[in-house]
């Protein structure tokens, strides 16, 4: 029978709802899915056909140590999903460089490096941006994100000194679509566009996140949105076998903001054949 490793970390050792979905879908088809912590030293890796990155959600705070864990299952070649090469590629943001390369729109975005020294209100004035957002390169669910401005920048600036002190870091517009008609979130699985949910903040923020307040409902996508995003999955220099594609509508079409290729919430709960989709694929590839 096969057996395979749905990883995660050890805040949530037993999966979540979503994950636990999947579960029982590979169950169904006769495939044996397990919680197991990434990081844990009492996992035996070898005994599994595969390991399904899922809620690894410490990843960003130990990046090194992940992509080594990552490694580390390559050279016992247990298979990986996503893909080692694309987890690689996609824990720095500056993916969206090549998808933009690729010609995919994307949020327009100042690239800072690590120690270097910026103006920050001049680099505002420059772009135009009255209110801005700064992001660490390396993150996850909006960790070390703040909201900046034209008013506020100037006192930002040590802010910003100590963010590029840790890393590479990027500045982009605040984008009013996210607060106004919401984020939307297009899944692939297989390659195949899947299933949409749109995101909204809470009243007076602009982090979707449901740990800042947001909210998700499922939502049937315009036909060109998901064009939009089959554009992006097509521009991955990779075989993902889920994805998620997160963006906002403006003038009609899709505005890359993420490409979630890691351990995105899939929303599997808000699609009733989702898990089984997925589970399908994970049979055909394992």
């Amino acid at each position: 029978m096969t057996r395979i490793a749905l990883a995660t970390y050890a805040n949530l050792p037993t999966l979540n709802d979503d994950d636990r979905r999947l579960v029982a879908a590979l169950a169904a088809l006769g495939v044996t899915a397990v919680p197991a912590v990434w990081d844990s030293g009492e996992v035996c890796w070898d005994e599994f056909h595969g390991v399904l990155i899922r809620s690894c959600w410490d990843y960003h705070l130990r990046l090194p140590e992940f992509l080594e864990w990552i490694a580390r299952l390559e050279r016992a070649g247990i298979a990986v999903w996503n893909p080692a090469d694309l987890l690689r590629w996609n824990c720095h943001k500056g993916y969206l460089r090549d998808l933009a390369a690729r010609g995919v729109a994307t949020v327009p975005t100042r690239w800072l490096a690590r120690g270097e020294q910026v103006d920050l209100p001049a680099l505002l004035a420059d772009a135009r941006w009255r209110d801005a957002v700064v992001k660490p390169a390396v993150s996850a669910s909006a960790s070390g994100t703040w909201r900046t401005s034209i008013d506020t920048a100037t006192t930002d600036r040590a802010r910003l000194d100590r963010l590029l002190a840790a890393g590479d870091v990027m500045v982009q517009p605040l984008l009013s679509e996210v607060g106004d008609a919401g984020e939307w979130s297009l899944v692939f699985l297989d390659r195949g566009f899947s299933h949409a949910v749109l995101k909204r903040p809470a009243s007076g923020d602009y982090r979707v996140q449901w740990e800042f307040g947001g909210s998700a409902v499922s939502a049937v996508a315009a036909r060109r949105l998901i064009a939009d995003a089959e554009r992006v999955i097509a521009a991955v220099p990779g075989d993902p076998l889920y994805a998620r594609v997160d963006g906002v509508e403006r003038e009609g079409r899709l505005v890359l903001m993420e490409l979630e290729l890691i351990e995105p919430h899939l929303f599997l709960g808000w699609d009733a054949q989702a898990a089984g989709r997925l589970a399908r694929a994970i049979r055909e590839t394992a």
